[in-house]
């Protein structure tokens, strides 16, 4: 490591107990840990009839969008799951990023490709909304993305010099050396991946964490559908709308506690999202804390 901060990020000092596991689980896919839970979407469901009666299709908030808009203010709320491993070492990034799967056509011969989306700590979920609808479109358009023009040369190589390339890429990556143009447009250097498999309808699945980038999160998303749940109080059962995420976490970015009441936090913005319709109030002191690169 030539320089202790990078492009992407500020370095940050650990405990020796949580840096050893960047020794005994060198890779973020050994490193891996998976959670699943259930969210009930009957309050969302709800209030996204009422936001989005009377207007039109491309300007409706979607449920992924309302995802997005739950993580950016778990992540301002809970910065410790915005951080990332890069050799032996632990750093807070300092933006708010999330990479989308963009599929061209939802066919078997579809090409797929991802789209990276930065975002503001006090975005509500219209804004999040718009930057995401813009880099999807960017996605999905004969042009592509940014990343996808860079993979297509990259591939466009001859064997050797793409495999010669790559060595590099990784070599000036753990160097922190990479430069931050690069990284700006690597979807695999952001807070985390989501798929949405519930757009064409099926379940989620487990993902397994990219080695390569430095994300430390990977979301599927299930399909929306009918299931019993109880209410925590009461206890009473009923029937209602739900939906399954299933997430891939890097291990060694936050204990059980820290990653338990993050996922609490997480939930309670995507059973009760009116608040993400509101601009944010946070103090000084929290966004300070995100350590944010400035615009």
């Amino acid at each position: 490591m030539l320089f202790r901060n990078r492009p992407d990020g500020t370095y940050i000092k650990v405990p020796s107990f949580k840096k050893v596991l960047t020794y005994t689980c060198p890779t973020r896919d050994e490193a891996s840990l998976y959670y699943k839970d259930t969210i009930v979407m009957d309050a969302a469901i709800a209030l996204l009839l009422k936001e989005n009666r009377g207007k039109s299709a491309k300007d409706r908030i979607n449920i992924l969008h309302l995802i997005v808009a739950s993580f950016v203010r778990t992540i301002v709320e809970r910065p410790l799951i915005n951080t990332f491993v890069s050799g032996h070492s632990f750093y807070q990034r300092n933006e708010i990023s999330f990479s989308l799967v963009a599929k061209k056509q939802l066919t078997d011969e579809g090409t797929e490709g991802l789209v990276k989306v930065c975002f503001q700590p006090t975005d509500t979920i219209w804004q999040v909304a718009e930057r995401m609808r813009r880099a999807v479109e960017e996605g999905k358009s004969d042009r592509g993305s940014s990343s996808e023009r860079e993979v297509d040369f990259l591939m466009s190589m001859p064997q050797p010099l793409a495999s010669a390339f790559m060595w590099l890429y990784r070599l000036l990556d753990t160097r922190n050396l990479l430069p931050g143009s690069l990284i700006a447009n690597d979807p695999s250097y952001s807070s985390g991946l989501i798929t949405n498999l519930g757009s064409i309808g099926i379940d989620g699945v487990f993902h397994h964490l990219f080695n390569w980038g430095n994300s430390g999160l990977i979301m599927a998303i299930g399909k929306i559908k009918k299931a019993p749940v109880n209410d925590n109080r009461s206890g009473i059962g009923k029937i209602a709308s739900v939906l399954d995420i299933y997430m891939t976490l890097d291990d060694r970015l936050a204990d059980g506690t820290y990653y338990g009441n993050t996922l609490k936090t997480f939930k309670n913005y995507m059973e009760n999202p009116d608040r993400l319709f509101e601009q944010p109030s946070y103090t000084k002191e929290q966004i300070d804390a995100l350590m944010l690169k400035k615009s």
